[in-house]
């Protein structure tokens, strides 16, 4: 499905994985590290919706959403949370059959905002799959800010995604103004640091501004398999398998992915959630670059705001 203008797709991806901000802060105010705690033996419903946003204030929400893990030993029961002085930020992932955990790194106050920077671990695949589930607790007196998740590995080489996607793939299409690359994560294995692999959805999209309206010009899909090694100067993506076109879609996508495969169909299928981590992207890539615009469009749609 890759290499096909934008004009003739329907909804389009982005980042994710996850979990690109669609919110910044301005780079010149001060931050200060905030305490936090773990909650530890807690898990999520199967029978509820994995939240959007990770901010949790009530122990009704928090109720509805997670149940108590109480295990034998002196550590054994869950985390006391008081939400009468306290809240909570969580994060929950999609099942997988693939150890994974999430792992808290900081939190941050940086004006109105609490940037929560966190790391997601994968390791071996297991013969039962598990909800990975973070949960922190914070003092009520930041409550009412505006939560940003940071995934670690996007200050790290996920830039260097974004300069292949870029560089390599977009020179390709019909040029715009602006190449805005999007991706959205299957799966890393971090194992070999000589060769970090990312499966992914990627894409590339090539803009001009027309008043407050970025209009696509060009883009495409190109799901695949990363291949980023770091050097001494910073990370770089060393090499690109591509699922092919056409007929070869298929049986190049089951290759590439392997037991992955599933995890792909259901991100690639998944368009309501594609076309608003576009739209968050295109937001940040927006408020980073200084661009006075609010809204984009892809040809013969109507235009659409851009996450605020």
């Amino acid at each position: 499905m890759k290499n096909f203008l934008l004009a003739f797709t329907m909804l389009l991806a982005m980042v994710a994985c996850t979990n690109k901000p669609a919110t910044t802060v301005e780079d010149n105010e001060e931050s200060s590290e905030v305490a936090f705690e773990v909650a530890k033996n807690y898990f999520f419903k199967n029978d509820q919706v994995i939240p959007e946003y990770p901010k949790i204030t009530t122990e009704e929400e928090f109720n509805k959403l997670f149940g108590m893990a109480t295990t034998m030993g002196e550590n054994g029961k869950p985390t006391a949370i008081d939400f009468t002085k306290q809240f909570v930020l969580a994060i929950v992932l999609q099942e997988t059959d693939f150890a994974t955990e999430i792992n808290p790194v900081k939190v941050e106050e940086k004006g109105d905002s609490l940037l929560y920077t966190y790391d997601v671990k994968t390791g071996e695949k297991q013969s039962f799959t598990i909800q990975p589930v973070s949960i922190i607790i914070l003092d009520k007196q930041y409550e009412n800010k505006r939560v940003v998740l940071l995934n670690e590995r996007e200050t790290t080489y996920f830039p260097a995604i974004d300069r292949y996607l870029t560089d390599s793939i977009g020179s390709q299409y019909a040029k715009g103004e602006h190449c805005v690359p999007i991706h959205s994560i299957v799966r890393v294995d971090e194992r070999n640091t000589e060769d970090i692999l990312v499966w992914g959805d990627f894409w590339v999209f090539n803009y001009n501004q027309m008043g407050d309206t970025l209009k696509c010009v060009s883009g495409g899909s190109h799901p695949g398999l990363m291949h980023i090694r770091q050097t001494a100067k910073g990370f770089e993506v060393t090499a690109f398998d591509q699922v092919e076109d056409g007929s070869r879609y298929l049986p190049t996508a089951k290759k590439i992915f392997g037991d992955k495969f599933d995890a792909f169909k259901t991100i690639n299928s998944d368009e309501k959630n594609r076309e608003r981590l576009r739209a968050e992207g295109l937001a940040t890539y927006a408020k980073k670059n200084g661009l006075a615009v609010t809204m984009y469009q892809d040809y013969g749609w109507p235009a659409k705001k851009l996450k605020e």
